[in-house]
């Protein structure tokens, strides 16, 4: 068949619909008669010819090898991390997803809420959001340890807030500086939250661990100058709750619908969720001001929606730690253990036009995070992970051969088939560790990795 035979494409398309039938097609070569599903399994192969599919099997064992090399060398793991997650797709994004095309200018509401202070009188932190639906799952507050901050009278009551902050937060002439602090002297001074009532917040030990802690990566530019923080909503709020030996909340299931555990808010979708926060911080007294606030932010590149920040289990490849010296200095002890810098190394032979590109890749390869292969969805590449519930360990099967090899269970439902999704699902193999018999992971794979593998499997490297 022509590469762009769309007569046979639709042919076979129809007859995917009983997957099993024989059917028979003219190939470059002459007549190839099999199963609908295994010819389409082989479509962009040599022999067959026709468009080229990413469900083909060449592509998807071909990706198979490629992540069993990555896990001999140790650089596959199982992480959980606050990652951007598309409510509507009811998936994550990888970074790459979003570095370019992810962003656009949207205007949600910005919140000065105010964080009662314990023991303290009539005092309150006065804190900055434009994400209300985070205030649900809020544990700690952020303030630079070496920024001026200010204690300020203002009506019956004394708020906190960045000295640098005072003329967009507060209106002039009506507020008096009582004292000047550093953030370093604010340190474990404790707080009411503003959603301490919900259950979920209890549960996790979020109300004993509300604290103002030191972050050097609050600015000066927006907000208040001092940063709530969820572990469970953000990636960086996640990074530094660690570091403090915070609890995380994840409020949001995979279509960004709040849980069970969160009072009033539990069943309301994420995008519905900040009329009703504004609305309840008023009624408790603590919500200073509501204004409009422009920004980039990121969405989903795929669908459009706009992205949240999520607390998942997700698979990655690690690109190694970031060596905090000169490129120059770095061994090759250092870059055998290390994916980053090998792939800078190769980076570096190609030739560059314009030649300022290689800093610019140099630049984003330093930078990076792991790379997220996995999606929370039902179609796609079949990832060759097989998890044990009982030790914990995993195996990734490097091709066909080995997966039939190591089978103890349901080879013979999947021989014949595509390695998708159910099929492959039935093959059980038997844990290296501890003999269990065990099954293959229920993720699929970042179609990124469909794409990066392309000129591998079509040139049957």
């Amino acid at each position: 068949m022509d590469w762009d035979d769309p007569e046979t494409l639709r042919y076979l398309a129809e007859s995917l619909e009983n997957p099993d039938q024989t059917v028979t097609i003219q190939s470059r070569k002459g007549p190839i008669r099999s199963t609908a599903e295994r010819i389409v399994g082989r479509l962009g192969s040599p022999e067959i010819g026709g468009s080229y599919f990413t469900l083909s099997d060449e592509n998807n064992y071909m990706i198979w090898s490629m992540l069993k090399k990555c896990y001999e060398k140790g650089w596959i793991y199982k992480g959980r991390d606050v990652m951007p997650w598309c409510p509507r797709c009811s998936t994550a994004l990888s970074q790459h997803e979003i570095v370019t095309e992810g962003y656009r200018e949207l205007t949600h509401p910005g919140l000065t809420v105010k964080f009662p202070l314990r023991n303290r009188g009539n005092e309150s932190l006065l804190i900055w959001t434009t994400t209300p639906w985070t205030l649900t799952s809020n544990v700690a507050a952020a303030v630079h340890p070496d920024f001026s901050y200010v204690k300020v009278k203002f009506k019956d009551e004394f708020l906190y807030l960045g000295k640098f902050a005072l003329e967009r937060s507060l209106p002039k002439g009506r507020y008096e500086v009582v004292e000047e602090l550093k953030g370093s002297e604010m340190e474990g001074w404790t707080y009411d939250g503003p959603y301490d009532d919900l259950p979920a917040q209890k549960n996790m030990g979020a109300v004993d661990a509300h604290q103002v802690i030191l972050w050097e990566e609050v600015t000066e530019e927006e907000g208040t100058g001092i940063v709530h923080i969820a572990p469970g909503c953000g990636k960086e709020d996640l990074e530094l709750g660690e570091l403090y030996g915070l609890p995380a909340i994840a409020p949001l299931d995979e279509f960004g619908v709040f849980k069970d555990g969160f009072g009033k808010f539990a069943g309301i979708h994420v995008y519905d969720s900040a009329s009703v926060v504004i609305e309840d911080l008023k009624k408790k007294g603590l919500l200073y001001k509501v204004e409009d606030y422009t920004h980039r932010y990121p969405v989903c590149w795929r669908c459009g929606s706009e992205l949240v920040f999520r607390l998942v289990d997700e698979w990655f490849i690690s690109m190694g730690k970031k060596l905090n010296k000169p490129l120059e200095e770095i061994t090759e002890e250092e870059k055998e253990k290390n994916l980053r810098y090998q792939i800078i190394d190769v980076a570096k032979q190609v030739r560059w036009i314009p030649e300022f590109g290689l800093q610019q890749e140099l630049d984003w390869l330093q930078n990076m995070e792991d790379w997220m292969i996995s999606k929370k969805r039902y179609w796609g590449l079949a990832l060759p992970i097989w998890g044990c519930k009982k030790c914990g360990n995993f195996v990734v099967i490097g091709s066909k051969e080995e997966l039939k090899e190591k089978a103890v269970e349901g080879w013979e439902l999947f021989e014949g088939h595509t390695p998708h999704r159910p099929w492959i699902d039935a093959v059980k193999i038997k844990c290296p560790k501890c003999g269990a018999v065990i099954s293959r992971i229920p993720d699929v794979g970042n179609p990124w990795l469909d794409a990066g593998i392309v000129s591998y499997s079509t040139l049957q490297y």
